[in-house]
């Protein structure tokens, strides 16, 4: 059991270790402190909330029905979809067939 545990401590280890070269690689002149730093303030600035968009409650979308959307689709000589009453033809053929 305790093979097992450090096992996947080592496991987990490597697998930090692994993560963390792509951001060795990427690391900002000021360090990772400085950079997050900037951000925070950035993100609290007043410019940035200012540009934000403003919600009206609003949405121009209106609901689709299922007609709707397949009129968006390709038009085809022979639809990709078989009609309900297409199946039902096809299993009383079915039927039949295996009643002779």
């Amino acid at each position: 059991m305790t093979g097992a545990i450090v096992a996947l401590l080592l496991a987990a280890l490597v697998a930090a270790g692994v993560l963390l070269m792509p951001l060795a690689d990427s690391r900002p002149e000021g360090g990772w402190k400085a950079w997050f730093r900037e951000s925070l303030t950035a993100w609290r600035s007043k410019e940035l909330r200012a540009a934000e968009p403003q919600d009206s409650g609003t949405t121009e979308v209106r609901e689709a029905g299922i007609e709707d959307l397949f009129d968006l689709g390709q038009p085809v000589q022979e639809p990709a979809y078989t009609r309900p009453e297409e199946i039902v033809a096809r299993l009383e053929q079915a039927r039949a067939s295996t009643r002779r």
